[in-house]
């Protein structure tokens, strides 16, 4: 069966934040669609998935009601691949927040993207600064947020 809680989300965003941090340059995910019942997929002797196995889908599609569901892990790609954009660079960040993780990226022509992640259930409060200016953000739990200048 697919996963539709939106909390899926964020195991999904930590998970693109440490590839890009081990180097990736690119990040792309294998099940885009499935349906109300997690298929279709390939049952592979070789690899042993069973049937029935729990998929973690971008989009659900009932096949029944044709009802479109867009899970956690829709909304947290989405600000990857909306904000961050090819020919962007990473730039590094420091500091330090319980449960909220930080990445930052550079345009060619100098426009600014942060991606920060909030993996408490609780809301976070940070401060983000930038060439002598600070801007306070509150960071719902469970939560990805985009800024942009």
């Amino acid at each position: 069966m697919p996963r539709y809680d939106f909390e899926d989300g964020d195991l999904w965003g930590n998970m693109i934040l440490s590839d890009l941090e081990a180097g990736a340059s690119a990040w792309i995910y294998w099940n885009m669609i499935v349906d109300e019942k997690g298929g279709p997929w390939l049952v592979s002797e070789v690899h042993g998935n069973p049937e029935g196995n729990a998929q973690h889908p971008v989009v659900v599609v009932n096949r029944q009601t044709h009802q479109v569901s867009y899970t956690g892990l829709y909304y947290y790609l989405a600000h990857f691949s909306k904000f961050v954009r090819p020919g962007d660079r990473r730039v590094e960040t420091e500091g330090k927040a319980e449960k909220v993780r930080c990445m930052a990226f550079q345009a060619p022509g100098g426009g600014m993207v942060a991606q920060l992640v909030n993996s408490g259930t609780q809301e976070a409060r940070v401060r983000l600064a930038w060439h002598g200016r600070v801007l306070p953000v509150s960071l719902p739990g469970i939560s990805i947020t985009t800024l942009r200048w």
